[in-house]
């Protein structure tokens, strides 16, 4: 019944949260996610498409707008002799302008060959009603590619899809990016356009400079080049996720990133979101987590790991992933659990849910009424019409008209007197009491009408406003949050290294110092991340008004902060402030609703005015030395360390280098051979894993290994080494057995069961010729399952050593309990005798051991005539070392086993 009723709730869960996607409940989540990953999937752009931008500087230095097309001429012929692939002016060529200009410009057009115009559909009146196309006028439109240059906004005013071409007036164009990115087709579909690329990051250039030849020609030869508006006062913006207000023409870039990076988002199907969200359902009603923490922390660990998939996905694959379905259903999930637990009112529920939806209602209805205020004012000043928006922003006097500012007034009485030019204004003015800053044109017009039979020509002015003080405002914020921590107001990492550039540049001395809080997250498990927050602003505080003369305080992320001190120090003196940094931060916080204690770890590397070093490579070894004082027990400050540094290089460099190595083949497996004493039999190898990278050379186990085992790449390393040993196993004779090392990550990890029996399958390979061993560290770190693990193995017909025996603390009852067939003793104990006293007796009490508990002793390290006596003399059962072979190759060991194959054949016709 319990799991009955689990799987209920888990699918009424998913049917309500299936309707809510279906209905579209979800899209605005769905698509916030999608931009979260977009801000954070940063891609650059390709550098293929370049933009041209007709901005602020182009229109002071050519003039009244709009240009004479000589402008573009003379633009267009420098793209084309820089040998530019092709080119895109999203321009509206539909009127006739000067008959020079449209001349030149025809030319210019009928040379490059490879032009395109832009087509493009508007609203034929103010309402919306209908449409109108502007089409390049004839002059240009045989000579240029006609392509069409909408864009199209969503339900929220931002451009998300870009389509491939649309049927207009029964012929197809194909759109810009389309066309630009050589993937045209007759699809009218959109696409979604991948906001991970940075626009910054495209190749932008002032048209002014690209017509006076000012830009160098290689930057355009063979890249397609958009030309476009950027300036404010033209008005082509558009709001897009991620990257806020861009120009028209960037879309069509991004668009064009896109189809050529062939990195279109696409998304997938709801079907496998909607099977993992009730999987996950049913698994958080087991009973480990029936717990209402338990449970809060499962649903919330699922959306981490969703969304880290989700971002995963995207960052790899493009694959935009619908999780917006994980919110509700964990929500209610978590919810109804509570409830449950605690025996919630229904009641109060069902009230939090109508303020929600009431919320939710609100909003959408804020949006759906937003749009730019348009009055049409007569000669007189009287209005004639406008708009709601314009009501709502400037307001009406009891006349009915509206009530402009007074800036707003003299422009249009400017306007009305003929000595106003138009273009785009954009300024603060006072609106019904409230100073807003508005974008704006006035338009001049004349308007016939018919009074007494008689046509009269009136005169009206056309105000267009859009509220953007919003926009601005959110501009001076971006640009603060650019270079200050919004928590705690300290630099940034990019200011903080600005700040460094400048004082290196003063060539002043410089000690920067990094320090991360210790004990930190357990303030934000026992008190709350409120007050964790607040610990933070008090530790810059502290660092700003403490007498340390330190400046440049910085949040690097997290509990992670930077600060700088200027001027001439010895080591003393800069460990002494380092300590003080230290002391200063530790003291205890004295907050409004708690009190709290953190400790800190720092770092500190100091700067000569003569050493030619960076800002960020500066930072990068304070930063190493923290990471030095963070690895101590004792978390004492630490200066940078370059001999400790190369070390971590090191480290990271194997790191790096054994994710890809099994794939390049670039591990091999080596034997050493193992001889019975009493006869000098050879009886088995022990195969050895070798690495010989390509980058690095040959790599010791002895550095590679413990590496590995930390990654959790030993195995994938285990397993090669086990399928490679035993297939080369069946090349030899069968009386020889293969012995191969197991770590104890691949015991912990419950996969080894399952790899032996999967070879021994595979390869066809005797059980009884394999020996697995395994080192007394895993004894004494392993899990409860380890003797069970070892038992299920045995059970295959595979036989246990113990490796390395006498090199740390075997206890008895291992010993007793596991199913161990065979002791290695450590090859320092035998290559201690004849030089250590103590070394005999050991040798004598291990083989004892081993008789009494019915095992074999291997002994390894045998070098010597005379070591192998003794061992002879004292019952050891079989050897291993130089004496008879070092580690070899396959090849190697194969001429080996050969050879002493025909020693034995050799000895026995002998005995004959």
């Amino acid at each position: 019944m319990p799991f009955l009723r689990s799987v209920c709730i888990a699918i009424l869960i998913v049917a309500t949260t299936f309707a809510a996607e279906r209905n579209g409940f979800l899209s605005h989540l769905n698509a916030s996610l999608e931009d979260v990953r977009s801000a954070n999937a940063v891609r650059d752009a390709s550098g293929q498409f370049v933009f041209v931008a007709i901005d602020a500087k182009s229109l002071q230095s050519v003039g009244a707008w709009p240009w004479s097309r000589q402008v573009y001429a003379d633009i267009l012929d420098q793209l084309t002799d820089s040998g530019a692939l092709d080119v895109f002016f999203d321009i509206d060529f539909a009127f006739p302008a000067d008959a020079a200009g449209d001349r030149a410009f025809a030319e210019a057009l009928e040379k490059s060959g490879n032009a395109y115009l832009a087509v493009f559909q508007q609203p034929e009146s103010v309402d919306g009603a209908g449409l109108q196309t502007n089409r390049p006028q004839p002059l240009f439109a045989t000579q240029g590619w006609p392509v069409l240059a909408n864009v199209f906004s969503d339900q929220r005013g931002l451009v998300r899809f870009y389509p491939f071409g649309r049927q207009i007036e029964g012929q197809f164009l194909p759109s810009a990016a389309a066309l630009l990115s050589g993937r045209f087709s007759q699809s009218e579909e959109t696409f979604r356009i991948n906001f991970a690329i940075r626009p910054d990051t495209v190749p932008t250039y002032s048209a002014s400079d690209v017509a006076a030849g000012l830009v160098p020609g290689a930057v355009f030869e063979g890249r397609s080049v958009i030309i476009g508006a950027s300036a404010i006062e033209l008005g082509d913006l558009f709001a897009v996720p991620v990257h806020g207000i861009v120009p028209g023409a960037l879309v069509h870039t991004l668009a064009a990133e896109t189809i050529a990076g062939g990195i279109i988002p696409v998304e997938l199907r709801a079907t496998w979101v909607f099977v993992s969200l009730f999987g996950v359902l049913l698994l958080l009603q087991t009973s480990p987590l029936q717990n209402p923490r338990r449970t809060l922390t499962a649903a919330g660990g699922t959306l981490i790991a969703t969304e880290a998939g989700a971002f995963a996905m995207f960052l790899h694959g493009s694959i935009v992933v619908p999780t917006a379905a994980f919110y509700p259903a964990l929500a209610v999930h978590a919810g109804w659990y509570v409830i449950r637990q605690l025996t919630r009112d229904y009641w109060i529920i069902r009230r939090q849910r109508r303020e929600v939806e009431s919320t939710t209602g609100l909003l959408q209805q804020v949006f759906a009424d937003s749009s730019d205020a348009i009055v049409v004012l007569e000669a007189s000043g009287a209005t004639r019409i406008c708009s709601q928006s314009a009501v709502r922003l400037f307001g009406l006097d009891p006349e009915g008209n509206i009530t402009l500012p007074d800036e707003l007034w003299r422009e249009i009485n400017a306007v009305r007197d003929g000595e106003w030019q138009r273009s785009l204004q954009s300024r603060f003015v006072n609106c019904a009491g409230h100073r807003r800053h508005l974008e704006y044109t006035l338009t001049p017009s004349q308007t016939v009408e018919i009074d007494g039979g008689e046509e009269r020509s009136t005169q009206i002015i056309t105000l267009s406003a859009r509220d953007v003080t919003t926009i601005k405002e959110q501009e001076r914020r971006i640009a603060q949050l650019s270079n200050f921590d919004e928590l705690t107001g300290a630099m940034r990492r990019n200011r903080f290294l600005g700040s460094v550039e400048r004082r290196l540049k003063t060539r002043d001395a410089l000690a920067i110092f990094v320090f991360n809080l210790s004990q930190f997250k357990a303030i934000n498990v026992v008190l709350g991340r409120d007050v964790g927050d607040e610990v933070l602003r008090h530790v810059v505080k502290r660092i700003d008004e403490a007498e340390l003369d330190v400046t440049d305080v910085a949040r690097l992320g997290g509990d992670t902060f930077a600060c700088c001190a200027i001027g001439p120090m010895d080591h003393a003196q800069t460990l002494e402030r380092a300590r003080k940094i230290v002391a200063t931060i530790s003291t205890t916080y004295d907050l409004e609703t708690a009190k709290a204690q953190v400790g800190a770890r720092i770092g500190f590397v100091t700067i000569r005015p003569e050493e030619a070093l960076s800002p960020a490579d500066a930072l990068s070894r304070a930063e190493e030395a923290l990471d030095q004082s963070r690895s101590l027990k004792d978390g004492k400050p630490q200066h940078y360390d370059p001999v400790q540094s190369k070390r971590q290089f090191r480290f990271r460099q194997i790191e790096r280098s054994l994710s890809g190595a099994l794939d390049r083949g670039e591990f091999q497996v080596w034997y050493q051979p193992q001889h019975r004493i009493s006869d000098g039999q050879l009886i088995g190898s022990e195969a050895l894993v070798r690495w010989n990278t390509t980058s690095m050379g040959r790599v010791s186990p002895d550095e590679f290994i413990q590496i590995a085992e930390s990654t959790g790449f030993i195995r994938d390393v285990g397993r090669f080494v086990l399928e490679q040993a035993v297939e080369d196993a069946l090349a030899m004779p069968q009386e020889l057995s293969v012995a191969v090392n197991v770590s104890g990550a691949q015991l912990m990890g419950g996969d080894v069961c399952d790899d032996v029996r999967r070879v021994l399958r595979e390869k066809r390979f005797p059980a009884s010729r394999l020996c697995l061993e395994l080192t007394e560290s895993v004894l004494l770190d392993g899990s409860p399952d380890l003797e069970e693990t070892m038992r299920d193995i045995q059970f295959l017909g595979v036989g246990w050593a113990l490796d390395d025996f006498g090199t740390g603390y075997s206890s008895m009852a291992y010993l007793t309990q596991l199913p161990l067939e065979k002791i290695k003793l450590d090859k320092s104990f035998v290559m201690s005798l004849g030089q250590s006293r103590a070394a005999e007796p050991i040798v004598s009490a291990v083989h004892d051991l081993c008789k009494r508990l019915g095992m074999k002793l291997l002994c390894e390290g045998v070098e010597t005539e005379a070591q192998l006596a003794f061992l002879q003399a004292n019952g050891c059962d079989e050897v291993q070392g130089y004496l008879f072979g070092k580690p070899m190759c396959l090849t190697d060991f194969q001429r080996y086993v050969l050879a002493h194959t025909k020693e034995k054949e050799a000895a026995r016709v002998v005995g004959q």
